[in-house]
C-alpha cells in the first residue's frame, strides 16, 4: 500500500502517462449523421430494376419477398394484389427503403413502383383460404 505522501505523484505519472496515448491530430473517420442521412436519401429515392421470383414467408403473420437471380433478398413493401403469387417470376422497378425496419429479417425493404410478369407457370397463392393478403 503506498504511503500517504506517494499517491500525488502516483497519480501525476499515471494522468501524464494517459495523455501520452493521446494523438491530438488525430482525424475522426466516421461520418457525420448529416452526411450519413443526406446519402440514404439518395439512394432511397433511386429507381432500379430487379429481376427474380416472389416467394410467400409465414414467418410474423406472412410477407412477400423478393429473391433475385443473383440470391439477393428484398422484403416487398407495396406490392400490388394481383401479383401476391408464390412463384411468380417477375421484374420489378422500385427503391430500397432505408428509412423504416421491419421484423422480417429478409433482406431489405423494397418499395415496388411498377411490377412485369416475366414468367407465371410457377404461380400459386400462398396458401387456399379465404383470408386477404396484405402488402406491407
Amino acid at each position: 500500500m503506498l504511503s500517504d505522501n506517494l499517491w500525488i505523484p502516483a497519480i501525476l505519472l499515471l494522468t501524464s502517462g494517459l495523455m501520452a496515448c493521446s494523438d491530438a491530430a488525430e482525424q475522426p473517420t466516421m461520418t457525420t449523421p448529416q452526411e450519413n442521412d443526406t446519402a440514404q436519401q439518395e439512394q432511397a429515392t433511386v429507381q432500379q430494376h430487379f429481376r427474380g421470383t416472389i416467394v410467400y414467408k409465414t414467418i410474423e403473420g406472412g410477407f412477400f419477398a423478393l429473391i433475385t437471380t443473383d440470391n439477393q433478398r428484398y422484403t416487398l413493401r407495396r406490392l400490388p394484389a394481383e401479383f401476391r403469387l408464390d412463384g411468380l417470376e417477375v421484374e420489378i422497378k422500385g427503391s430500397i427503403n432505408h428509412d423504416m425496419m421491419t421484423f422480417t429479417q429478409f433482406g431489405e425493404l423494397l418499395d415496388v413502383k411498377s411490377v412485369t410478369v416475366v414468367d407465371d407457370s410457377h404461380a400459386k397463392p400462398p396458401f387456399s383460404s379465404t383470408q386477404k393478403l396484405k402488402s406491407l
